[in-house]
């Protein structure tokens, strides 16, 4: 309630008096306070002080009560769910300090802990995962290869009923093949000790599998070694960026690999926990320590290697001399020991075509090449050799010229690519994902080595059997039989669904352009892979219910038959004079 005029005049006392006039009349105050403190003594008189700040507190804390009981209560509003709300013009305000409720909380919800303690994989799977067999991993591989093959945009299409690959989604559901690929691993987390320093602990067991496979391999008599990028972005360490390749981003894998493409060792570069000797960093550098590692298991003076000015150096030729090893490659100058080489102004104007070599007396040789910029290479065994006249294209005259070029850069070129071959086998037909895991990537890429290096063993056996180049299958033929043979090679049939065909199923009202049904086009049918005809797994005979028997399948037999293999899905004899079944599933 506001104050008029009068009633602030009063308080006031019209204003004519002071309080330091007041105070001036009161002055029996001090004496009073002289009295108390000849009546108590000093811990008395600490106590009663207190005693008189208690009611004060007191007082205050009951002033404040008043007030709060003079202010009206705002006015709620009922809610929808039960709940009472103010209006924003019935909130009001109290400049007062919040005196804080006692407040008694229920007990949270208790769970018992675990009896053993889970593995990290439990928690990520949260106890949902069905367990897996090696068959269905097969097929996980398999299923890789062949969207690497197709290269659907996305790959839920190979599920999708307009644009659906049976082979795929007859063997495995959509969301199995996503819950496999989340999950899988190659070991257990809980197994990698603490002080572990191997990076690529993770993918290690099928990279050295791998290995181990390439280095039972017959090697080649031209070899180089070079790095491998695999393509990846996300979150690693080990990450390394490569200026000028097809893929800049990713990991690098050290190679030796022939003039054909095949790999024969490989090293997973993890900077400096590389699984190197530190003794042969010292003495050779990190590239030619790794040309050391990789050549351990080349036999002695039967072979030739090609490398470029990041593993070279003057001690490594020398090295590879003395284990019979014949090399050469690109080389930087500073790695030589200042040899007195022709500078690059001066070869330059003596023109296209010029060489110039020196040889150290332990038969290292460096050789510098004016083509259209000086080219350094060094070698262990030959330098000019016998040169060749090679066709080059003349800027300035416009016209072709024909330059002298050593035979150490014909060698060079002609077996230097065998690494960036298999890089361009893998990359055509990549098993592509979109996954920021880089163990996926890896993983995948291994199959995809493994895949190229297959083929090309496929190619040199066919030439030495003298197979024509038209019966020869091609990277793309080859990787998609290899996958439909891991996933049908023994594998049993699977059993006849009962009931009412699914939704999925395609029925004669809904059919359009992409279906092949007998309403649509002649049923068709193709002969199995050798493999999986021979497999001599769940092939059973059925019979197939038409009226017209269909020519019987086996070659040379000009019968007709209702006998179909549940498995291979042909038509074959099987009467007691003609046997065709049986022949079919058991050539020799």
């Amino acid at each position: 309630m506001a104050l008029n005029e009068e009633q602030i005049l009063d308080l006031l006392n019209d204003g004519y008096n002071s309080d330091i006039d007041i105070l001036e009349e009161n002055d029996d105050c001090d004496d009073e306070l002289e009295i108390l403190l000849q009546n108590f003594e000093n811990d008395d008189l600490l106590g009663y002080l207190e005693a008189l700040r208690e009611e004060e507190d007191q007082l205050q804390v009951n002033e404040d009560i008043d007030e709060t009981h003079e202010i009206t209560a705002p006015n709620h509003t009922p809610g929808t769910l039960g709940l009472n709300f103010v209006q924003k013009k019935d909130i009001e305000w109290i400049n007062t300090p919040c005196n804080a409720p006692i407040l008694e909380l229920n007990d949270l919800v208790v769970v018992d802990p675990p009896i053993d303690m889970p593995t990290p994989i439990e928690y990520f799977m949260n106890n949902n995962f069905k367990p897996t067999s090696a068959t269905e991993i097969k097929s996980l591989i398999a299923i890789q290869m062949i969207m690497g093959c197709l290269k659907y945009p996305k790959k839920e299409m190979y599920w999708t009923r307009k644009y659906r690959v049976n082979i795929i989604a007859d063997t495995m559901t959509k969301n199995r093949f996503f819950s496999l690929r989340q999950h899988i691993h190659l070991i257990n987390n809980l197994d990698i000790p603490r002080n572990n320093k191997d990076k690529f602990v993770k993918v290690r067991p099928i990279f050295d599998t791998l290995n181990i496979r390439c280095q039972q391999l017959p090697v080649e008599r031209n070899l180089s070694v070079d790095e491998q990028i695999v393509p990846f972005k996300g979150k690693l360490s080990v990450k390394q960026y490569m200026k000028g390749k097809p893929n800049p981003w990713g990991i690098k894998i050290f190679l030796l690999c022939g003039e054909s493409g095949i790999v024969y060792n490989m090293i997973l570069y993890q900077g400096m926990s590389t699984n190197i000797n530190e003794e042969l960093q010292k003495n050779f550098g990190l590239g030619g320590a790794i040309v050391v590692c990789l050549t351990q298991n080349i036999s002695e003076n039967r072979h030739f290697l090609y490398f470029d000015n990041f593993f070279s150096s003057y001690n490594l030729f020398y090295a590879l001399l003395q284990k019979k090893i014949y090399a050469a490659g690109t080389v930087r100058l500073n790695r030589f020991f200042k040899p007195p080489m022709m500078p690059d102004k001066q070869i330059s104007n003596l023109g296209r075509g010029t060489s110039f070599e020196i040889t150290s007396k332990l038969g290292i040789s460096l050789l510098k090449w004016f083509d259209n910029k000086p080219i350094n290479i060094g070698s262990n065994f030959i330098t000019s050799g016998t040169p060749e006249y090679v066709k080059r294209w003349d800027k300035k005259n416009k016209e072709f010229v024909h330059i002298e070029r050593p035979e150490v850069i014909k060698l060079y070129n002609k077996s230097m690519g065998g690494v960036d071959k298999h890089d361009q086998l893998v990359s055509y037909y990549r098993m592509h994902m979109k996954s920021k895991k880089w163990t996926l990537r890896m993983i995948f890429h291994a199959f995809d080595m493994a895949v190229s290096n297959c083929w090309l063993e496929y190619i040199n056996d066919a030439n030495e059997l003298k197979i024509p180049k038209n019966r020869q299958l091609a990277l793309l033929d080859f990787k998609s039989s290899l996958a439909e043979e891991l996933i049908l090679v023994g594998r049993p049939t699977p059993p006849r669904k009962r009931g009412r065909p699914s939704s999925a199923s395609p029925s004669v009202s809904n059919v359009d352009m992409y279906d092949i049904s007998p309403k649509c086009a002649k049923s068709l049918e193709f002969r199995p892979l050798l493999a999986v005809s021979q497999d001599q797994t769940s092939h059973y005979p059925k019979y197939d219910g038409k009226k017209e028997a269909t020519r019987c399948k086996e070659n040379k037999c000009t019968g007709k038959t209702h006998v179909v293999c549940r498995k291979c899905n042909i038509h074959l004899c099987f009467t007691p004079k003609k046997d065709c079944f049986y022949n079919f599933h058991n050539k020799i």
